[in-house]
């Protein structure tokens, strides 16, 4: 590793030798402000953590829809299909990524996974992303990182925009967003109609890959100062989605129908009585609900029927006090009332968080940025928590950094893990919570239906959160004038994995779930970035991520020769080999990215070009060791290429613009449903710009 740091070292020198001047663009992005990583606007450039920042113009030069098609295209994170499009960060899994809007969490997650394509991204002004805990300042589920999403920032200017797309798959989208400021605030609002037929890519699927759905978004938000010392924020958001699918039963078609919605809304109340003190009063809630119905197309007779809601209410304070010149501390409080009615749960059930968190800026000097602090978490379901986190940045050559961070991060039991009471009919089998599994087991021993317990359910009563300790290490700076370079290796690890396990076996042989915290897991590996700006036009960039995972415990019985599989020359079994042993499924070892860019402002052109690869990654286990090493329990590498262009027109009121995904129309029906194969589309943006009301 040595070797490696001394050559980053000479490699930064001779560019500054070379290095004469800076680009606009390079000092815009040093100045940037960002918010996520310490819960206070903070220079980029000062922030002791990576922080990745996406803005509004990216998201509308790339030409996309939903969010989940932004963050496909960023370095370490990789999109995951498992009940719902979820994104994978460092090598931890959708569950331990926490999803903002605004700073407030989104709810409604199916297994741990929130669904992506549930935000449109024309609401969005720039997406913040830490990777690495931060369960310091937002507690569980932000066990790998935190995307935060940011709309409608306050802005001098007022605008009024209209944009139409339509796209393949009948795909089309109709967004309206205006911005009106005035003297002592703005007041945004915008509405976005999402419709599409869905695809199926497999001719004799009994079903769609992608259901025909109809979806709405609404969001609006006004801020206003009402003296020097007081600021209000509102906001609130509505999204509505109906989805038509159906499928085959041995009695005849059956037609599905799902509706989904979610709307929160929050309150912000800022005071600042002095240069050096500010404390902040939120008020946030959210509800998400699904009802889903399955009918018989032939007689219209129910197959089955199903809902869910939940419901979240958080207060909080938070005070910022700059202490010294070079100490500034932050600290909050707040509680969470959570509650959930669903078909498959009993009663209403019901969980309340309350928390504490600490943060402390040390700055010693002006190239040291020092970053302490943690946060205490009580819950009426789970033993307590503790999250400390420790960051440092060190400005050891000029435009060049070391940042390194160490943290814990955690992720609480669900309601699903605790509280869930499901019999599948059909089949057979029966899922509990670890809450209800002692009486649910014992009334159903007194029925006659066990045949063996495997598990004595008294031990799962406490199932404990998900832990993990990580470590971030990185470098970052300008090779040239114009040439930008991050370098980032990062390690984790995770313990009291919550994996679901055969507590018992019924009379009919099959199976009674429930779930239990297993030994751990392990993600390591690192990421690279470079920029290189040529002339005032062109921008060219790639990341790419090499990253290693492995089951400890299953690793150590392939060490021990404890793991078999079958030869594939001679087919006979024996002992898996450590060089064999791939990692964790859905893991890639290799993820790149190359994008190329042109923007020439004076005549209103941007075009790009953005080329994605993926390594292979273990998909299923057809021979039950848990570990993909047969060729066919491996999705193969592949890679695709998005192309956009846009052209505005009469004074930038209008803009025009045109793309292409997935040139040249790769497709695995088998493993990744979320690829449609090319697709293209086109939009049409009309932009009323009206002045300032003073």
């Amino acid at each position: 590793m040595y070797k490696y740091l001394l050559l980053i070292i000479c490699i930064m020198g001779i560019g500054n030798l070379y290095a004469q001047t800076d680009t606009a663009a390079n000092a815009k992005v040093l100045q940037e402000i960002v918010v996520t990583a310490t819960r206070n606007e903070q220079l980029l450039s000062k922030v002791p953590v990576p922080v990745k920042v996406i803005s509004k113009q990216q998201i509308q030069a790339m030409g996309v829809v939903l969010l989940q098609q932004v963050l496909a295209e960023q370095t370490g994170l990789l999109i995951t299909s498992n009940h719902g499009t979820g994104v994978q960060m460092q090598g931890l899994e959708a569950e331990y990524t926490l999803i903002l809007l605004d700073g407030e969490p989104l709810i409604g997650r199916t297994a741990g996974t929130f669904d992506l394509s549930r935000i449109v991204v024309s609401h969005i002004e720039r997406i913040e992303i830490i990777k690495g805990p931060v369960s310091s300042l937002y507690g569980s589920d932000a066990l790998a990182g935190v995307i935060n999403i940011i709309t409608s920032p306050r802005q001098a200017s007022g605008v009024t925009s209209i944009t139409g797309r339509y796209g393949s798959n009948n795909t089309n989208t109709l967004d309206a967003n205006t911005r009106v400021p005035y003297a002592n605030g703005s007041f945004s609002a915008s509405i976005n109609m999402y419709n599409s037929d869905g695809y199926t890519l497999n001719a004799n699927a009994a079903s769609p890959t992608v259901s025909p759905f109809k979806a709405t978004t609404a969001q609006a938000r006004w801020q206003h100062d009402w003296s020097s010392k007081w600021h209000t924020v509102v906001s609130g958001r509505y999204y509505a989605q109906r989805a038509n699918s159906y499928f085959d039963d041995a009695k005849g078609k059956i037609d599905d129908i799902g509706k989904e919605k979610d709307m929160n809304a929050s309150l912000q109340i800022s005071h600042t009585p002095s240069a050096h003190f500010k404390q902040v009063l939120r008020g946030y809630y959210s509800s998400y609900s699904t009802n889903e119905e399955m009918r018989y197309q032939q007689d219209k007779s129910v197959y089955d029927v199903s809902f869910f809601k939940q419901q979240y209410i958080k207060p909080e304070y938070q005070a910022d006090w700059q202490i010294h010149p070079k100490h500034q501390l932050i600290a909050g409080a707040g509680y969470v009332h959570e509650t959930l009615e669903a078909t498959r749960y009993d009663e209403r059930m019901a969980f309340n968080t309350g928390y504490i968190f600490v943060q402390e800026n040390w700055k010693p000097a002006t190239a040291w940025n020092i970053l302490a602090g943690g946060r205490f978490d009580t819950h009426n379901q789970y033993p307590s928590q503790f999250s400390p986190k420790l960051s440092v940045s060190w400005n050891f050559y000029p435009d060049w950094r070391i940042l390194g961070t160490v943290g814990r991060g955690y992720r609480a039991p669900d309601f699903r893990q605790l509280y869930l009471h499901f019999n599948n009919a059909a089949v057979g089998y029966s899922v509990v919570g670890t809450k209800l599994a002692a009486d649910i087991l014992k009334e159903m021993q007194q029925q006659g239906q066990i045949k063996q317990v495997n598990i004595d359910p008294e031990q799962l009563k406490n199932l404990d959160a998900e832990s993990s300790w990580s470590y971030n290490l990185g470098i970052e700076g300008k090779v040239f004038a114009a040439t930008t370079a991050k370098l980032n290796f990062f390690y984790n690890q995770v313990k009291n994995l919550i994996d679901t396990r055969a507590i018992a076996v019924k009379t009919n042989d099959l199976a009674v779930y429930s779930y239990v915290n297993i030994n751990s897991i392990t993600t390591s590996g690192a990421e690279l970035e470079l920029g290189q700006r040529i002339g005032a036009c062109w921008l060219f960039s790639g990341g790419y991520q090499y990253l290693r995972s492995k089951d400890n415990e299953l690793f150590k019985k392939v060490k021990n020769g404890q793991v078999y599989t079958k030869d594939a020359q001679s087919g006979e079994t024996r002992a898996l080999s450590r060089r064999e042993y791939f990692g964790l499924f859905n893991r890639s070892h290799h993820a790149a990215n190359l994008k190329v860019a042109y923007t020439h402002t004076r005549l209103g052109i941007d075009a790009n070009a953005r080329v994605l690869y993926r390594s292979k990654y273990g998909f299923t286990d057809e021979n039950g060791n848990n570990v993909p090493d047969l060729k066919s329990e491996f999705v193969p590498g592949y890679a695709t290429v998005n192309l956009a262009a846009a052209k505005w027109l009469l004074r930038r009121q209008l803009r025009l613009q045109a793309t292409l995904e997935n040139l040249f129309n790769y497709t695995d029906p088998q493993h990744i449903a979320t690829m449609p194969g090319r697709i293209y589309s086109a939009a049409v943006t009309w932009n009323f710009y009206h002045p300032v009301n003073k």
